[in-house]
């Protein structure tokens, strides 16, 4: 069973310790990153810092000098990225001469438009509109170890459809049962020991308004179905979905 997270002797660095900034320049998409707070930590200087921006499938891994004198190795270019919009970071530092073992990490840490300041509140599902999804309508992807909304932009009016009550009422309810599915039964989790991860943060949501409890302890499937499924019920009681479906079809015909 995996489990997340909880290393041993390995220091969660918090996200709001790093800052990392979009650059724009001619020749592309450039970021600087502010990784000063680590010195708070209690991480031997020698160490060696790096920095991995990822979206979906893409990925891209830059040194960073020491811990004791952050500093990039090579340019900061995203050259991987067709655009700025959803990459994400991760910070490891690792143990120097020790088979770069990992002492150290800070993941999920979005990257600042121009202009932008702070990091704002990471939204609990992130939506993107993707050209890829053929005659699908919209996917949950994962490929980022966190769910990703994707929402067919081929279709027209697309916008207007994904905010539209029938696509929300239809949509929203398979979305969360798609997720917590994933939770459960693909990545094992069975308990919510890491509060900055995602797996957490959907469990604290589900318990907050649907009255099913702690996730079961045990392996017995048919349990775990049945909190999810109540879990999608008091959803959608809380949303009203079927008043909003039924409201919406009728101003349809």
């Amino acid at each position: 069973m995996i489990r997340r997270i909880n290393y041993t002797n390995r220091i969660r660095i918090r996200r709001k310790d790093i800052l990392i900034k979009l650059r724009e320049q001619t020749d592309g998409n450039w970021f600087d990153a502010d990784l000063s707070k680590l010195s708070d930590y209690d991480l031997p200087p020698e160490s060696l810092v790096f920095l991995e921006a990822y979206r979906q499938t893409n990925w891209m891994r830059f040194g960073y000098g020491h811990v004791g004198a952050p500093a990039p190795e090579k340019d900061l270019l995203l050259k991987q990225f067709d655009s700025p919009e959803g990459i994400l970071f991760r910070v490891k530092v690792t143990a120097l001469g020790d088979a770069h073992k990992l002492i150290a990490e800070a993941d999920a840490i979005p990257l600042l438009m121009l202009g932008q300041e702070k990091i704002e509140k990471d939204p609990l599902l992130s939506v993107k509109f993707s050209h890829e999804l053929g005659d699908e309508i919209y996917r949950i992807d994962f490929a980022d170890d966190r769910p990703l909304l994707l929402i067919n932009c081929e279709i027209e009016n697309y916008r207007q459809i994904a905010h539209s009550r029938i696509f929300l009422s239809l949509v929203y309810p398979a979305v969360l049962r798609e997720i917590l599915t994933h939770i459960i039964f693909v990545d094992r989790l069975h308990g919510e020991d890491d509060i900055e991860h995602w797996h957490y943060r959907w469990v604290r949501f589900v318990k907050q308004f649907s009255g099913v409890g702690e996730l079961p302890k045990n392996e017995d499937a048919d349990e775990q179905t049945d909190w999810i499924q109540k879990a999608v019920a008091a959803f959608a009681k809380k949303q009203k979905t079927r008043d909003k479906f039924v409201e919406s079809w009728r101003n349809e015909l």
